[in-house]
Formats: C-alpha cells, sequence, structure tokens
C-alpha cells in the first residue's frame, strides 16, 4: 500500500510495530516519494497517540489503517492475551484513530479513510473466530463513519481482500490450512485496487475474483452454512501432491 501510494506521488508515513527502516529504505530506494517512518505498537494507545501526533506535524490527510494479527485454532485452546491484543490491535486502535484524526480531517474540509477489513468479515469463522468478528466490525464501523461524515468531504472507504501473498498466514500459524494452501492474489494487485478505490471516494471494494464470489456466497447462504462453509477454509487441509521428480518433504 505504501509502496503504491508513493509511486502516485504520495508523501508516505510508515508507522508498524517493527521492519520500518527497511520499508522506508526500500520505498526511498524504488521511488521518489518523501518518505518517513515511525516504530511504535499500535496495539497500545500510547503507539496510536504517537502516530496521530507525526501525521499532524507532516499534514497528513489521507489513512490507511491496515494494521492487524490473527490469532487461528479453537477459542478456548487459544490464549487469552493474543486474543486480547488482537482486538486492542484490529479493532481498539482503529477507533482511537479515527476518533482523533477525524476532526482535524473535518476541519480541513477533506480528507481520506482506508479501514482494511477482509472477507473473512462476511461469515463466522470457526477456528479463525475473534479474527472475523475483528473484520466485521470494522466493516460495520466504516460504512457507519461514511454515512455520518457524508457531506463534510472526508470518505471512508472499506476494503475486503481475499487471501493475499504476504507473511500473515505465516505469522498466524495457517500455512497447513485449507486457505493457507489456496492461491492468493498478490499484494501489489490488492494494493493498487485498494487506491484506486481510495482515490474515487468509493464506499466499498472487494479485491479479486475470490474475494468477490466470497462477498455473493455470504448473501444467499443461511447463517449456520456460512459459519460451517468459512469454517472449512481454516480447517487443516490435505497437503499439496508431491512432485513425481523429487521425494516428498515435510516440516514441524
Amino acid at each position: 500500500m505504501a509502496r503504491e501510494l508513493a509511486q502516485r506521488g504520495y508523501g508516505v508515513l510508515v508507522v508498524a510495530e517493527r521492519g520500518v527502516d527497511d520499508a522506508v529504505r526500500q520505498l526511498r530506494e524504488h521511488t521518489a516519494a518523501q518518505v518517513t517512518g515511525l516504530e511504535v505498537d499500535l496495539a497500545l494507545p500510547s503507539g496510536v497517540e504517537a502516530a496521530v501526533a507525526r501525521a499532524r506535524d507532516l499534514g497528513v490527510r489521507t489513512f490507511v489503517l491496515n494494521a492487524g494479527v490473527g490469532v487461528h485454532g479453537p477459542f478456548l485452546h487459544t490464549p487469552l492475551q493474543d486474543e486480547l491484543r488482537l482486538v486492542d490491535l484490529n479493532v481498539r486502535s482503529v477507533v482511537h484513530l479515527a476518533h482523533l484524526v477525524v476532526p482535524d480531517l473535518i476541519a480541513a474540509g477533506a480528507g481520506r479513510i482506508v479501514v482494511v477489513s477482509s472477507i473473512a468479515a462476511t461469515m463466522p469463522a470457526p477456528l479463525f473466530s475473534t479474527y472475523a468478528a475483528s473484520k466485521a466490525f470494522l466493516r460495520s464501523f466504516a460504512w457507519s463513519l461514511r454515512g455520518e461524515l457524508a457531506g463534510t468531504g472526508v470518505t471512508v472507504t472499506t476494503i475486503l481482500p481475499s487471501g493475499t501473498r504476504t507473511p500473515f498466514f505465516r505469522a498466524a500459524k495457517m500455512e497447513r490450512t485449507h486457505i493457507g494452501r489456496a492461491p492468493k492474489a498478490s499484494p501489489a494487485m490488492v494494493a493498487r485496487r485498494a487506491v484506486e478505490a481510495l482515490q474515487d471516494g468509493r464506499a466499498e471494494v472487494a479485491t479479486g475474483l475470490q474475494a468477490k464470489a466470497m462477498v455473493a456466497i455470504a448473501r444467499v447462504l443461511p447463517q449456520p452454512a456460512r459459519a460451517a462453509f468459512h469454517g472449512w477454509f481454516y480447517a487443516p487441509g490435505a497437503p499439496p501432491p508431491s512432485s513425481p521428480s523429487a521425494p516428498a518433504t515435510s516440516s514441524e
């Protein structure tokens, strides 16, 4: 997302818990944009407040709220602190940040907010319950905020990506699930569609055919069927066939 915005002429403030220096270096090497970095933990109120303070100093008028984590597994078997951190990062930080920056955008008479939800928002998700719920919250929150800001010059756009080729699945220990093994969208494509929707001020965009199909399926299935269908994606999947020209291998 940062690279796509930088290539379109935006100055960029990159905020994350780690890896910021490397991201800033790469963006400066491959774009002519002005790039600034800030390494803070957005799961903490102090991290959000530091990010907002830096954004105000730089006069930021476009916000991409994308920070998030996943916790995979049966709810009663996952560590409570991991689930609560997910809520703090995926949900609370977005509410906190929006509440601080929206008055500035209204006062300026212009602004763009992008909330990165997920196709997981469209259905309940056994084995991924808190994550799916957090993304459903974000989708509802973004649509509600968009309605409240109508006529102010500030738009809110919701992004519903499908599985995307990022370190997310490895970090969430989901590489052996059906969705972890499935083909995934290119991050560059997702970012391009998201920024196009941002610039057009659209309300919502599902990025890619898989995402659009999931949204359509969610509209017609009854809730129990949605939960069963969606839960299958997060269950362990059969390994892909091994190549006939090489011995099969496994890793832990």
